[in-house]
Order: C-alpha cells, then structure tokens, then sequence
C-alpha cells in the first residue's frame, strides 16, 4: 500500500486497485460488485487508489472529505452507493464496534488532516470522476494525478 501513497506513482489504476485489494486485513475482504451494484464499489476503490487512502476508518473518513470537494459526482450516485446491499452489513459493523460517539471522534480527531485535504482539493485542475472511466484502469496514476492536480497527503500529514 506504500507505493499508492507516492506522489508519483508509476502503477496503473489497475494495478494500484490490486494492491489495495491485497492490502485488506484478513479479517476482511474487499466489496466486489455484482449486477445490482454495476461499477459502484469498482469506482469507489478508485477513489482510495487516486488519493493515496488505505481502508482504515480514519482514511475512510480522509476520503469522504476528498469525495465531496474534489470529486465530480451525481448525488443519486453516493445515494446509491450508501444503499448497496454490500455495505449493510459494514455498516452495523462500524455502529457496533465504534458508536455514533465514535464515529463522531473519528472525524474531531482528523479535523486538520481534513482541513488539509479540502484546500488540496479545492487546488486541483478539476474534480476527479467519481464515475471512473474504465480506460483509466491502463493509464499510470502518476499521469492521472498530474492531469487533475491531485496532490496526496504526505506522510507528515498522515
């Protein structure tokens, strides 16, 4: 997972996505999509690829941040994405295991990690399809970072 939180990374979105996907504790398994899905969860990953996120809940937060300002996105689409029946479970998980206090916390103790995100955000070239081109998955996420302006978070600001 270290090689997608390079600046330049030389991988291509496919296979920065296979190094997420391998970067899953054993205790859980990626989300793959299916029929009623389509590319949801597929676009979703893409996020974390491009902007150098890891599946923590603490990134996951980072990424919610990068996905409202940095993102281009139709609202039926995040609406749908938080409706798939992939997440329910996930989702009672995260309740059960941190609370709405927790989850709350989570975000408090990023506020400045987001703070730095939503000006980085806010500076790219344009906003990243949140409906990620498929022909994206051969081109190097160096160049696909270059093109939009995204800069990651550097490891002092992890």
């Amino acid at each position: 997972m270290d090689i997608l939180q390079q600046q330049d990374c030389d991988l291509t979105m496919a296979e920065g996505l296979e190094i997420y996907y391998h970067s899953f504790p054993a205790s859980r398994s990626p989300l793959k999509d299916n029929s009623v899905s389509g590319n949801l969860l597929r676009n979703h990953d893409c996020t974390h690829v491009i902007f150098g996120l890891d599946t923590s809940i603490e990134q996951e937060a980072l990424l919610d941040i990068w996905v409202l300002f940095g993102c281009q996105f139709r609202l039926a689409d995040l609406i749908a994405y938080t409706k798939l029946p992939q997440l329910e479970g996930l989702y009672c998980q995260l309740f059960d295991d941190y609370g709405i206090r927790g989850m709350l916390n989570i975000y408090r103790n990023n506020f400045h990690r987001m703070r730095v995100i939503f000006k980085k955000a806010r500076e790219m070239k344009k906003k990243w399809p949140l409906e990620c081109p498929a022909h994206y998955l051969n081109r190097s996420i160096q160049d696909l970072r270059q093109e939009y302006g995204i800069t990651i978070l550097n490891h002092n600001e992890h």
